[in-house]
């Protein structure tokens, strides 16, 4: 295949979305799968196609007019290429091991690439000559966002991630290049690099604490003392290392803002866009950070949109009004991408709208907007800033003009989404490609040019067309097939569809001459349809593709039509149910013309499914499961290899080949070739089946001829990381191959395209020559069928699918064709008629089978109607027979009925319906059974957690006559390592004790003061006051430690005092626990005895209680009787037993229980029914005694005297004497009888009484002692949660240790790391410093140089006069004038290029080197050279003074470089100063905390016991502080006090003794003052009527007979004053409203005279501006000869101007003084007061 040409790329069609940049002014470039796309705006376009394995990123220069792109390998490169020669520029090597994520340019000649896993680091490299300057390692958590250099100056770039912001300076010395990062800051406070800073809070009402606070430690002491240790919050959590530097993050729950883009402005600073539509500006300088616009809330109320507008940080607006348009708003998503505009800030994101926002103002406003419509997730300026391109993830690119709203053009749409199916229309002009979401699209095939697209509005899973017709048919997902017309390319349209599956139309493929149409499905069914449209598309007819217990997934179908015009199909398809794992069955059939005119014969029914035998069916089982299949002549079928991916060659064999049993048989490879490098695949033939094609998702093509398999061609057209190629198609001529990948990339690739220059081979010219004849022959073959179907398919009309295939939400479903039958049904049966089912009529949404199936149904109830007719009338006789049985059975007595479930004649209705019934009762069952199980076995838990576990099961001991109870300790019983550790801490403390001992015995007791005798903490006998376990010292008696007293007394517990070491805490720990262990034996000890008591006096209790009750019984008293019994909290193992009265429900029992229960009643009444029936030993006792044993009194007296039968038979007076004298002697007898009782009973109630008191008094006395227990408990539980006191403070105090250790592992660490950065720093300043001293000598020696060819130039030039050497020298010094860029140079301030002012440095010095040359060949003109002097003289000057010039600029950048390396020398000191500064500062910290450590160990918290009125500290609000007490020695606090009660009555006695004397003293001072008051009082009301005043008023007053009359004339002649000057007031006013008038009609007039003015001035300012250019212009133009002149002039008039100023300064001077010597002898009026 390879000696027939070269496959080159024609074109590529295709965008996702991604990053689309200007490479040329009016050039956008684009990744376009494995290719890049380059677009101008006119629509002209151009495709690379990348030569490197795989693509990675991509990054265009649009000043540079170069783009680079990265591979996507092992060790990737990045290339870079110039525009538009694509003249390979550069490679970039050994920047990543994986692969590349990001690259991006500066504004000069550098680049910086983004390297993923597992380096992430950043590169940069100087693109012009492949050099690699230095990376930066950037942290591996947070995946970088955004990245971008300044336009202004490369040496700045900024690093986003969602959790952070980077500000990243270049630093250069000569050739070394370092990147140093600096962290930019929220807040006032400023924070290093290494820090952590957080990004603002989304929210802003989010009152945030200060970032300093995270240092603060939030755990308080619990010492009494004002001395705590603080560790940081990682410490406590046990962490080290990078887990301490990434707890913050970790416990940070608060939503912050997630930075996704950045721009920079012309000053150096950076707007930064955020994911949820913050906008944050960076200060350049700074550092500093501030978020200046919130997104507006999200209502509460659900009516309305929006509930405030957005909050600017810096105006501090808080706009609470709800804003109705929402694109007057930055939302989230709003500016995912932005960019820099002269105007201001270009916005734009998912939300499809592009705004500018005012960011030079304090408040965050829109100024524009636009609307798009579609997400944009790219957007770019061209190098002019004129136009703005926007790209979106819909395929959709955009040019926009800023400033213009209504300027958006849509330059690209390709509709984006993953292509399903490729094919091409008869005549080799047009290819046709399908989208998942129904979008068709027409492309020519010459241009790649999208010519009209069409959306079917539904998915589409298959795409075919028509070889024949200008007809595409699509298979969509409701099973439908739609057929188009492409007749006119320019506009397709919709006009038949066919359904033909249930499910999606997974395959379509078209016969060779497009006469039948197959299509196969999920289902297995294989359909053949009519090509034709003069058929009208019909289905013909279907058959499965095998046995119905072998059916699976159809993964392809091929066809091949030989000369017979037979039709061969293979199908393969899937029956493992994993579609990885290929095809492993096969079914091959064959339909000629013969079985396609009798399908009825050659068809099983009216449904069209053909007979096996009639089309020769075959299936078979694959030996190797394969992807993909091709049949072509001589049966032979290529597929590829699922196991080792080699495309092999099948001949399909013959049915009469086959054995008998095909489920043995396995197909067999013939022969395989070399194939993909991945699984997965499919195998396409050519149109004149000479060529093989094979595709997978390892991206690549291969093709191949028939008869030379080994010989491929191969092309890559997709990436296999995205899934390779998903389907590809041949041109009719095969001379093109289109292909579709994952990517939603659409690739043409042609043999030898005419653009390449290159040729077919010989062998390729024949062999294309063959293909072309092929396809020529074909089309002059059809050229006649062809023009018939174009023609009736012109005049087919648009076809609209129905209704009910888009169906709405608000239509009412209509009722279904069985509910009608059942409404139907019923009537009839009400009626009593014979119902005859109508004839079915298909669904409006019925598939082409279902219809066929019920024309098989209409056909079949034409043949049996009769049948069916007698078997209704036998059914309506049936039913009348039951109804009046029903009835009948109705009028029979109740015993006699019949249920109603015997007349039903269905037993299998019947018998499925209770087997419904018994499989709803086994699950409910089933459920209860496992709900049973669980709270079972979460009863088991707990009882053996909770009581099985328990040694001392817990119960507790109820008062008599109270609601008092004690409970006792629940035990576990100790574990073997529990009881192992107390004997060995046991063992070591009774060593350590010993071991004290004899050292005591071996030293000499010093002698001590009384003063010191008494420490604290001891009392007047010198013992320490005693703790609850006597932990606090030896020496102290054990009746005096309350622990002891109740059972946790030992002598191995540690003083207080002593526990420093973490060995002696952690035994301390256990013995205490063991103490509290013995402790709660000893109680339960005493509540057992407890417990025993009240089970005795309960016993005793019911003993009395039976006597009672029969006492009661006997005197038929209504009195209770006290039983008092055992609750459940005292036997709790009641509650693990239930009984039967708990239970409140009846018990269910089973058949057989019942039985059992029936059968032991039986035998106990039988039983009872013997023993009643002959018992001698109670009819013995009944007659011989009475029926009892044993006669009680009691039972004597309740018998009555028996009366004599005379006394009730004979009146009394007939009685005898002898029945008088039984009279008497009964009388008596009765009246004994009656004292005897009385005696009996008051005996009776005093025995009651008596044992009612004494129930009393046992349950009193017994709650007396229930009581002292309690009061014992009480104080038991004291001692114990002061010994568990002491264990969480011992315990705490480790855990304090371990957090000091953890900490100081911390410190250490990081002195290591920073002694590790301090010798790299140390290298790096001594490496520096020797290249700054080197590169100075360099400097120095060709200043010097510089210098020397200065001083001899006179001997270059010694062959000329001196006059001329003079001439000659004055030309060597003379100099081009520097190039000054102003901000108005050029064309750049009419563009709307924000950085037009500040070019880029490379540009700069470009325009430098371009003016000095120009400026060089100006002087060197020979119009320059002096009279006299010779040409030869002359070119030898220009030569010598250009050398000199260039030594002149090499000596300046040689300064700059020397200057650059200097200042890099004195960054690095600083960062090695900073580093030693650092390491000193974290030894400080460890020598703080070994001395915290030490004072923590040294300084112990000891637990005393006080009693009450001992301490003497004010208590807090809850819990007392202690941090500001002392604790002193209760003697110190007594003398004290009685020193103070002395002092205090001897001041009493003084101060009574001192009152008394003042007492007198205040009394005499009182008198005093009364009486000088007296006296002054007297002396004023002298003074009163001395100086009494008799005025004018007082006496006119007194004169004047008329007082009030004269007063009321004044007030007459003043109210008239009042009126006149009213008058004279509104005169003035008239005059002054009229003047006013006059003055601005005046004021009026003056600004129309100066607008007029100010347009006259405006005028002469443009002309004065024009002679000012031209002046310029000509100024270099002009003769100096009168410069000189002129120059004097100036300098004359300066002069005169000074002299003049200094004139003015002395008059005024002169008059200042003149003032001041008139102000001193001008008279001044002073008031003087009288």
């Amino acid at each position: 295949m390879d000696q027939i040409g070269n496959l080159e790329l024609s074109w590529a069609q295709g965008y996702s979305g991604g990053k689309a940049n200007y490479i040329d002014k009016d050039v956008i470039c684009y990744l376009c799968g494995h290719n890049i796309k380059f677009v101008a705006e006119d629509g002209a376009e151009t495709v690379f196609n990348f030569p490197g394995e795989g693509v990675g990123p991509f990054a265009a220069h649009s000043l540079s007019r170069c783009f680079a792109v990265a591979e996507q390998c092992l060790n990737p490169k990045i290339y870079v290429f110039v525009y538009p020669t694509f003249r390979k520029l550069s490679i970039l090597e050994n920047g990543a091991k994986l692969e590349y994520s990001q690259l991006f340019f500066s504004s000069s000649d550098f680049l910086c690439s983004l390297s993923g896993i597992p380096e992430f680091e950043l590169t940069l490299w100087n693109f012009q000559n492949g050099s690699k300057l230095c990376t930066f390692a950037l942290s591996r958590e947070n995946i970088p966002t955004s990245l971008s250099f300044n336009p202004g100056n490369w040496r700045q770039l900024c690093v986003t991630t969602e959790k952070t912001i980077s500000m990243l300076t270049i630093e250069q010395s000569d050739k070394y290049y370092v990147m140093q990062p600096s962290v930019v800051q929220f807040g006032k406070f400023n924070w290093p690099y290494n820090r952590r800073v957080r990004l603002p809070p989304t929210d802003p009402d989010i009152e945030e604490e200060d970032e300093r606070d995270r240092e603060i430690p939030t755990r308080a002491s619990t010492r009494m003392t004002r001395y705590t240790v603080d560790v940081p919050k990682a410490a406590k959590a046990g962490l080290v290392g990078e887990m301490a530097e990434q707890l913050d993050d970790i416990q940070d729950q608060t939503d912050r803002v997630k930075p996704v883009s950045q721009i920079w402005t012309p000053i150096g600073d950076l707007y930064i866009g955020c994911k949820g539509g913050q906008l944050i500006k960076v200060d350049g300088e700074t550092h500093k950070a501030q978020v200046i616009y919130y997104p507006p809330k999200v209502p509460d109320t659900p009516g309305s949109r929006m509930s405030s507008a957005g909050i600017q940080r810096e105006s501090m607006v808080d706009m609470k009004q709800p804003v109705e348009d929402v694109s007057d708003m930055l939302l989230e998503g709003s500016v995912n991408c932005i960019g820099l505009h002269k105007r201001g800030l270009y916005c734009a994101g998912t939300d499809g709208t592009v705004r500018l926002v005012d960011v030079k103002s304090s408040d965050v406003n829109i100024i524009e907007k636009c609307h798009i419509g579609v997400p944009v997730t790219s957007m770019a300026f061209s190098p002019s800033y004129r136009h703005l391109v926007l790209g979106s993830s819909h395929g959709t690119l955009h040019l926009y003009e800023p400033g213009a709203p209504d300027s958006l053009k849509l330059l690209k749409d390709l509709h984006h989404g993953l292509f399903v199916g490729i094919s091409c229309l008869p005549g080799n002009e047009h290819c046709v490609t399908a989208r998942e979401g129904g979008e068709l699209q027409v492309w020519s095939i010459d241009k790649g040019h999208l010519v009209s697209s069409y959306n079917v509005g539904v998915p589409v899973f298959s795409i075919a067309c028509s070889p024949m017709l200008h007809v595409c048919a699509l298979g969509t997902a409701g099973g439908f097939i739609y057929y188009l017309d492409l007749t006119n390319v320019e506009e397709p349209r919709l006009i038949q569809g066919v359904k033909v599956y249930e499910g999606p139309v997974m395959q379509l493929v078209y016969q060779d001459e497009g006469r039948y149409l197959l299509s196969a499905s999920e289902e297995g069914h294989i359909f053949i349809i009519d090509g034709r449209a003069t058929e009208n598309f019909k289905p013909l007819a279907h058959t499965e593709t095998c046995m119905e217990d072998a059916k699976g997934e159809i993964q392809a179908v091929t066809t091949y039509t030989d000369a017979k015009n037979t039709m061969s199909v293979v199908v393969t398809h899937n029956t493992s149910g994993n579609k990885r794992m290929g095809a492993n069955c096969l079914t091959t059939f064959e339909v000629s013309d013969d079985v396609m005119r009798d399908l009825r014969y050659n068809c099983n029914s009216l449904k069209y499914d053909f007979k096996d035998k009639s089309i020769k069916k075959v299936s078979v089982k694959l030996a190797v499961p394969s992807y993909g299949a091709a049949i072509s002549e001589g049966n032979t079928m290529f597929t590829m290899a699922q196991n080792n991916k080699a495309v092999q060659q099948h001949t399909l064999p013959r049915l009469e080949e086959l054995p008998k049993d095909l489920r043995k048989f396995r197909l067999e490879p013939v022969s395989e070739f070399q194939g993909h490098q991945l699984p997965g695949g499919r195998v396409l033939l050519s149109p004149h089946h000479k060529w093989l094609a094979t595709y997978g998702a390892d991206g690549s093509v291969l093709l191949r001829t028939i008869g030379q398999m080994d010989k491929t061609v191969c092309i890559t057209p997709h990436d296999y990381r995205i899934g390779g190629v998903k389907c590809m198609a041949f041109g009719e001529d095969s001379q093109n191959i289109f292909t579709t990948g994952y990517d939603g990339v659409l690739t043409c690739y042609s043999w030898n395209p005419p653009l390449t220059g290159r040729s077919y081979t010989p062998t390729g010219s024949g062999k294309a020559k063959s293909a072309i004849e092929a396809a020529r022959a074909k089309k002059s073959r059809l050229m006649t069928s062809q023009k018939e179907e174009n023609e009736h398919l012109a005049n087919m009309a648009d076809w609209t699918p129905e209704d009910i295939m888009r169906p709405s939400s608000d239509k009412i479903p209509p009722m279904s064709r069985e509910e009608k039958e059942k409404v139907k049904r019923d009537e009839a049966l009400e009626r009593d008629e014979i119902y005859k089912t109508p004839t079915p009529v298909p669904e409006p949404d019925a598939t082409w089978l279902q219809v066929q199936e019920l024309e098989s149904f209409k056909e079949e109830d034409k043949q049996y109607a009769d049948v069916k007719k007698n078997l209704r009338v036998s059914i309506r006789d049936m039913r009348r027979t039951l109804q009046s049985m029903l009835k009948n059975n109705e009028t029979l007595p109740e015993i006699e009925q019949l249920n109603r479930h015997e007349f039903d004649l269905d037993i299998e209705e019947q018998l499925r319906l209770q087997a419904e019934a018994d499989q709803e009762v086994e699950r409910v069952r089933e459920e209860i059974e496992f709900e049973n199980l669980a709270k079972m076995y979460l009863r088991e838990m707990i009882k053996r957690e909770c009581w099985d576990d328990m040694v001392v099961k817990g119960r507790a001991v109820q008062a008599f006559n109270s609601n008092l109870e004690v409970s006792n300790f629940p035990m576990r019983e100790r574990l073997p390592e529990t009881v192992k550790l107390i004997e060995k801490v046991t063992k070591r403390r009774q060593v350590e004790i010993a071991e004290a001992k004899a050292l005591d015995d071996r030293h000499i007791p010093m002698p001590k003061r009384k003063d010191d005798e008494l420490g604290e903490g001891e009392d007047d006998e010198g013992r320490e006051q005693p703790s609850t376990t006597g932990s606090l010292g030896y020496n102290i008696s054990v009746t005096d430690i309350l622990g002891a007293q109740y059972g946790g007394g030992s002598e191995l517990f540690y003083s207080q005092f002593e526990l420093h070491s973490r060995e002696q805490k952690i035994n301390q720990i256990v013995l205490l626990e063991d103490a509290i262990y013995r402790i709660k034996q000893v109680f339960n000890k005493d509540f057992d005895e407890l417990f025993i008591k009240k089970e005795q006096e309960i016993g005793k209790i019911k003993e009395k209680n039976k006597r009672i009750r029969k006492i009661i019984a006997d005197l038929d008293l209504a009195e209770e009787v006290i039983e008092p019994s055992m609750g459940v909290a005292e036997k709790p193992e009641t509650l693990l037993t239930v009984e039967d009265d708990e239970v409140k429900v009846e018990r269910y029992y089973t058949p057989e229980q019942r039985k059992a229960i029936e059968k032991k009643e039986k035998e106990e009444e039988e039983r009872r029914a013997r023993e009643r029936g002959d018992n001698q030993r109670e009819r013995a006792l009944n007659q011989m005694m009475g029926g009892v044993l044993e006669i009680k009194k009691e039972d004597e007296l309740k018998k009555d005297v028996p009366k004599p039968a005379f006394m009730t038979q004979k009146d009394e007076n007939d009685w005898s004497e002898e029945e008088q004298k039984l009279a008497k002697d009964y009388e008596k007898k009765v009246k004994d009888l009656q004292e005897e009782r009385e005696k009996y009973r008051k005996q009776l109630e005093t025995e009651l009484r008596k044992n009612q008191s004494l129930i009393q008094e046992g349950m009193a006395g017994f709650d007396e002692m229930l009581n002292t227990v309690f009061m014992k408990k009480i104080k038991v539980m004291m001692v114990i949660y002061q010994e568990e006191l002491k264990i969480l403070r011992l315990r705490y105090s480790l855990l304090v240790e371990e957090e000091l250790e953890t900490r100081e592992s911390e410190l250490n660490r990081l002195v290591e790391h920073k002694k590790h950065l301090k010798t790299l720093a140390t290298q790096a300043v001594m490496e520096t410093r020797k290249n700054v001293d080197n590169y100075r000598e360099q400097y120095d020696i060709l200043l010097a140089e510089d210098k020397v060819m200065d001083k001899a130039f006179k001997r270059e030039f010694n062959d000329v006069s001196a006059v001329q050497q003079d001439q000659l020298y004055r030309l060597f010094k003379r100099r081009p004038r520097a190039l000054k860029i102003t901000r108005g140079e050029g064309d750049n301030i009419t563009l709307p290029n924000p950085f037009a002012d500040r070019p880029s440095t490379a540009r700069q010095n470009a325009q430098s080197k371009a003016y000095m040359d120009q400026a060089m060949d100006d002087l060197d003109k020979q119009s320059n050279c002096p009279e006299g002097v010779e040409p030869q003289v002359w070119e030898r000057l220009c030569m010598y003074r250009r050398q000199k010039v260039e030594n002149e600029n090499l000596l300046k950048l040689r300064a700059h470089i020397l200057a650059e390396m200097q200042q890099f020398q004195q960054k690095r000191q600083e960062e090695d100063d900073q580093l030693k500064n650092d390491i000193d500062s974290i030894g400080e910290q460890l020598n703080k905390l070994r001395d915290d450590r030490t004072r923590f160990n040294l300084n112990l918290e000891v637990q005393l016991l006080l009693k009450q009125g001992q301490v003497e500290v004010d208590a807090g609000s809850f819990i007392h502080d202690y941090k500001d007490s002392a604790l002193i020695h209760r003697n110190v606090v007594e003398d004290l006090n009685g020193t103070i009660k002395q002092l205090g009555e001897s001041k009493i006695a003084s101060m009574v003794e001192s009152k008394d004397f003042r007492k007198g003293i205040i009394q005499l001072e009182w008198e005093h003052k009364k009486m000088l008051m007296v006296i002054e009082d007297l002396q004023n009301k002298m003074k009163d009527v001395q100086f009494m005043k008799v005025t004018r008023e007082i006496q006119l007053f007194l004169n004047s007979p008329d007082y009030e009359g004269r007063k009321s004339e004044e007030v007459g002649k003043l109210e008239l004053t009042i009126l006149q000057q009213k008058r004279i007031h509104e005169k003035t006013l008239d005059d002054k409203n009229k003047s006013l008038r006059d003055l601005e009609r005046t004021i009026k007039q003056k600004e129309n005279d100066n607008e007029q003015l100010l347009k006259e001035l405006e005028d002469l300012n443009v002309s004065v501006h024009e002679r000012r250019h031209i002046e310029q212009v000509n100024a270099d133009r002009r003769s100096d000869a009168g410069s000189e002149k002129r120059y004097q002039e100036i300098v004359q008039r300066r002069k005169l101007v000074d002299l003049a100023k200094a004139q003015a300064q002395e008059v005024a001077v002169l008059r200042a003084e003149v003032e001041r010597l008139r102000m001193r002898t001008f008279p001044a009026l002073v008031q003087v007061e009288h």
